[in-house]
């Protein structure tokens, strides 16, 4: 993850600059913002001040009299690796065709602004969202990392303290998956979000590929107390009427297996998007939760992929017994409902049931093939929809 010079542009103080050259560049890095002063251009002063990877600013003061040196300039930050250039036309309306045509040609970009932004304000947004940047690319491994292992006590109290040391006693996360919101779209919600020091000394909002992780705390136990905080949460990130699926954690005290309050979300979320749900509590998961603590297993797959190994495949024949699978299982075994999300009656329904039963599992009667079918199917879907996310990224 880096803040590029298109991120910028998304900045409220930089809502108004425009580009005015090389806009082939604007997906190159920015680390820091410098400043231009009219000593810059005398032969070898101070040359290294500038960092590379950075947003130089400049009022062309060093150039009021020669306006040829704005071209020289603009070299010289190209040469030391400048990534952009954004200058207040107080002293040129326009810059020199020379210039913009060599911005063009190295795909430099040249940034024009007014009177309304100062100098102090965009290095000070600009430095607010690197900053963020640098802290969601470092907490995003250790969420995965949550997801995917247990933690030491001592792990877990490092972890607290990583993702924000002043959370109340009392815990609870959420995983939330917007409609129609990629990754770079929750990286460039969270960058730009300014929650107030209230919210923010009592919640967590981070990124797990295009979810949003988020944690909301208490100093006890109270529904109502969480959802007029997840409420604010999404108001102050700008989130609110948007349509979402989320997944909810046991709520914990912060020194029970902080990991726990992050695996749990995750895991309910995707349930939630495989069932179909709005909403989907951990507690509520069933025999999910066995299968999300072995479902990077190779016996786990192994085990689908025997069971079902008969109808995987079939001739066109016989090819939709595995979506009548899937959809009796995603109706609890109810062969009315199941016969409704596949617009047919339900006597084809049992028809097939009785298919499916004939040719994975004969020698057991009809609530043991159920429970054996839901497991098969549920590691399926599950194995399906991470490989899937995985391949869109």
């Amino acid at each position: 993850m880096a803040v590029t010079v298109k991120d910028l542009l998304g900045l409220p103080i930089m809502k108004n600059f425009k580009v005015i050259a090389g806009s082939k560049g604007l997906t190159k890095t920015i680390t820091t913002t410098e400043i231009l002063d009219f000593e810059f251009i005398r032969e070898g002063y101070r040359e290294r001040i500038f960092e590379g990877n950075s947003l130089v600013l400049s009022s062309l003061l060093f150039a009021k009299d020669q306006p040829e040196l704005i071209f020289e300039a603009i070299k010289k930050l190209v040469y030391l690796n400048v990534h952009a250039f954004a200058y207040k036309p107080v002293f040129f309306n326009a810059l020199p065709q020379e210039a913009l045509d060599y911005a063009e040609k190295m795909s430099f970009p040249i940034l024009e602004f007014g009177d309304d932004e100062f100098f102090e304000e965009i290095i000070f947004s600009i430095r607010g969202l690197v900053e963020k940047d640098h802290a969601l690319g470092f907490i995003e491994p250790l969420l995965k990392e949550m997801v995917n292992r247990d933690f030491t006590k001592e792990e877990a109290e490092a972890a607290r303290d990583q993702i924000n040391p002043l959370l109340r006693p009392v815990v609870v996360a959420l995983c939330v998956k917007v409609k129609g919101m990629d990754e770079s779209q929750v990286m460039h919600v969270i960058r730009r979000s300014k929650p107030d020091e209230r919210l923010a000394s009592k919640t967590f909002v981070g990124k797990l590929n295009d979810r949003f992780i988020i944690l909301l705390s208490s100093d006890e136990l109270n529904t109502a107390r969480y959802q007029a905080i997840f409420e604010d949460v999404m108001v102050a990130y700008g989130l609110a009427g948007n349509e979402f699926t989320i997944g909810i954690g046991h709520p914990r005290n912060l020194a029970e297996r902080f990991e726990l309050n992050i695996r749990e979300a995750y895991w309910a979320e995707k349930v939630a998007e495989i069932e179909n749900e709005d909403v989907k509590y951990y507690k509520d998961l069933g025999i999910y939760k066995l299968i999300v603590t072995h479902i990077n297993s190779k016996r786990t797959e192994e085990y689908m992929r025997d069971y079902l190994a008969p109808i995987f495949d079939e001739d066109d024949k016989d090819a939709d017994l595995l979506q009548t699978a899937i959809e009796y299982v995603l109706a609890k075994g109810d062969m009315i409902k199941a016969a409704e999300r596949l617009y047919c009656h339900k006597n084809t329904i049992r028809y097939r049931i009785g298919k499916l039963q004939e040719k994975l599992d004969p020698n057991t009667n009809e609530k043991e093939f159920y429970q054996n079918l839901a497991a098969a199917i549920k590691v399926y879907l599950l194995l399906n929809m991470i490989r899937q996310q995985e391949e869109e990224k």
